[in-house]
C-alpha cells in the first residue's frame, strides 16, 4: 500500500536505552515481514538475533555491541509492517543517537545489511573505547541548561580538566551529562543543590557523545565503506546538527560526528517543526520514549509510539 507524502508527518526512532527483552514479540509473531527482517539480521552478524531479543537474557541484550543491531533489527522490523499495511510517506526523519542509523534505512541512505555490520561495529567500538568504570552518562530532570552548563564549567574549571559535558538535550528541563565518573558524580551532588527535581546514572557503559569516544569515531571511519551510501529519499535530521540533510557526501561525516557530539534533539524537534511543519510524529520502535519527550519539547505535538500489533491497528485506523 502506498500513500502520497503527508507533509506534516515525521518518523522517528529511537536509540539506545529504549530496549527491553521481548521486545517486539507480538510483531514477530503475526507479521511475516517482520520475521524476514529478523532472519535477515542474524544471517547478516551471524548471530542468533532471536533469541538476543526475544529471549530473556537481559546482560546480553544489553551489552552495547548487542543493543545497538538489536535496535535496528526491531525498529526496522516494525517500519516494514507500517510501510507494508499503512504504506506512510514521511516529509523527514530522524532517531536519537542510534536511531539515526534506522532513519538513514528508511531514506535510503543505507541499506538494511550494512547498516547492521556498522552499528554492530558501532556499538564494540563505542564499549571498548575507555576502560570499565572510566565514564558515565547521568540524566539531570527540572534544571534549564544555562543552570546546569555553569555548573559544569565550574566543576571543569576547578579540575582544569574538561571531564564532563553535556551529552543529550533531550527536552527543556532534562539534559544528560557525560564524562569521567567522578565529575559525572560531583555535578550531580552540585546540581541537586541547585535545585534539580531528580538526577540518576544511566545503565551504559562509557561515557557516550563526548570527546572520549574519539578513538571510536576514527575506528569506525576506517570501518565503513564509502560505496555503501546513496543521496537520501527523504531529509534526515542530524543528531550532531539537529538540521537536515540529504545528500551522500554529509550521511557518513555526520553519522561519524555523532559519536563525539551531544544529541540535539530538543532542537530537531523543533526545526522539524519549523522546517517541515511538522506536527505528527510517529516513534517507531520498542518503546514510548521519545514521544514523551517530544510531549514535553511541544505540549501541541501529537506524538504516539508504534511498538506493538494494536498500536499498528490504532494508526492504520486513525490514517
Amino acid at each position: 500500500m502506498e500513500k502520497s507524502s503527508n507533509s506534516n508527518l515525521a518518523y522517528v526512532f529511537p536509540g539506545q536505552g529504549s530496549q527491553h527483552a521481548g521486545m517486539g514479540k507480538d510483531i514477530f509473531e503475526n507479521f511475516a515481514c517482520a520475521r524476514q527482517v529478523l532472519e535477515e539480521s542474524s544471517d547478516v552478524l551471524g548471530l542468533n538475533m532471536k533469541k538476543l531479543i526475544l529471549g530473556d537474557d537481559e546482560a546480553a541484550l544489553n551489552l552495547t555491541e548487542n543493543t545497538q543491531p538489536a535496535l535496528l533489527t526491531v525498529s526496522i522490523a516494525i517500519l516494514r509492517v507500517i510501510e507494508n499495511e499503512i504504506g506512510l510517506k514521511p516529509s523527514c526523519v530522524s532517531g536519537h543517537s542510534l536511531g539515526e542509523y534506522s532513519a538513514n534505512v528508511f531514506a535510503g541512505t543505507v541499506d538494511f545489511g550494512h547498516a547492521l555490520l556498522i552499528a554492530k561495529k558501532r556499538g564494540f567500538f563505542m564499549q571498548t573505547a575507555c576502560p570499565v568504570g572510566f565514564g558515565k552518562m547521568a540524566a539531570i530532570i527540572g534544571l534549564d541548561e544555562n543552570t546546569i552548563k555553569s555548573v559544569l564549567d565550574e566543576i571543569n574549571n576547578s579540575k582544569k580538566e574538561h571531564g564532563v559535558f553535556m551529552a543529550n538535550f533531550n527536552s527543556q528541563l532534562q539534559i544528560v551529562i557525560s564524562g569521567l565518573s567522578s565529575f559525572v558524580d560531583e555535578t550531580c551532588s552540585a546540581l541537586k543543590e541547585k535545585g534539580a527535581k531528580k538526577t540518576f546514572v544511566l545503565p551504559v557503559s562509557a561515557p557516550f557523545h563526548t570527546p572520549f569516544m574519539q578513538s571510536a569515531m576514527e575506528n569506525l571511519k576506517s570501518y565503513i565503506e564509502q560505496d555503501w551510501f546513496y543521496d537520501a529519499g527523504c531529509d534526515i535530521f542530524s543528531n550532531a546538527t539537529s538540521f537536515n540533510y540529504s545528500k551522500k557526501e554529509d550521511v557518513v561525516r555526520l553519522l561519524l560526528g555523532q559519536i563525539i557530539s551531544p544529541v540535539m534533539w530538543k532542537h530537531i524537534i523543533i526545526n522539524m517543526e519549523k522546517i517541515f511543519g511538522v506536527s505528527k510524529f510517529i516513534e517507531i520502535g520498542p518503546s514510548g520514549i521519545l514521544s514523551g519527550l517530544i510531549k514535553r519539547i511541544d505540549k501541541n505535538a501529537d506524538a504516539v509510539s508504534v511498538n506493538s500489533v494494536a498500536a499498528i491497528k490504532k494508526l492504520a485506523q486513525q490514517c
